[in-house]
């Protein structure tokens, strides 16, 4: 499997308070290191590619089900999925990966609420011709924060009306996945949107209900994924 993966289905629930949601994966930021080594070239590739052949062994374990590279500057340098069995499970094995020790990036888990069945898509493509080599589709990732006025959960309406949304957008085609972070932390969930620019997809986030009332804003990134993971729009 290459890393170059990052899949969640449409099938996820909305980024709405999770209250009969359980977590189901752990999603993974991948950050640049603060005050990380300035290294030559060729250690930093060496690094580089023990670091992809580590996320190679996760995901040839069907541990690691989703990674990919983000393209947007100032942000995560990547994001993970993973079928962790804890957050604890999770911090351990992407703390051991070789740019992690080297101290070239930082990973951030959190418990997240996902759709069953992220990545078998691909799988499926590899096993029907394994020789195929992967090609990458560019993708937009919105997440949602709380705002600097978050005062709790909003209203039932609110989260009615962001379920709605939520709904809209997927039969609109723009929308393969949305899905809620386990609350307590400052990122509230993530929209995954195709053939949308950065803008379009940070706008439209920003206009949900949750996010429009004032709760949360939307911060958003490009990133690379292998195509078949994600289903098409209908």
């Amino acid at each position: 499997m290459r890393y170059w993966i990052l899949a969640v289905l449409i099938s996820a629930p909305a980024v709405a308070q999770p209250t009969s949601v359980q977590p189901n994966y752990c999603f993974g930021f991948l950050n640049a290191a603060p005050n990380r080594p300035d290294l030559p070239n060729e250690e930093a590739l060496r690094i580089q590619k023990s670091h992809l052949a580590h996320l190679t062994a996760l995901a040839e374990k069907r541990w690691l089900v989703a990674a990919g590279p983000v393209l947007t500057p100032g942000g995560p340098r990547g994001f993970l999925i993973s079928k962790c069995k804890s957050l604890a499970e999770a911090n351990e094995l992407t703390s051991a990966d070789p740019a992690v020790q080297k101290g070239r990036l930082v990973a951030k888990n959190h418990l997240w609420s996902g759709p069953e069945g992220i990545g078998d898509g691909y799988w499926k493509q590899k096993a029907e011709n394994p020789r195929a080599p992967d090609r990458m589709v560019k993708m937009v990732v919105a997440l949602l924060q709380k705002g600097a006025d978050w005062k709790g959960w909003p209203a039932p309406e609110v989260i009615a009306a962001h379920r709605s949304n939520i709904e809209s957008l997927r039969k609109a085609g723009p929308l393969v996945a949305a899905g809620p972070f386990q609350p307590g932390g400052d990122w509230l969930g993530v929209f995954i949107f195709q053939g949308m620019t950065l803008e379009e997809a940070r706008r439209t986030a920003e206009q949900d209900p949750l996010a429009s009332r004032g709760n949360a804003h939307a911060v958003a990134y490009e990133w690379m994924v292998a195509e078949g993971v994600f289903p098409k729009s209908p």
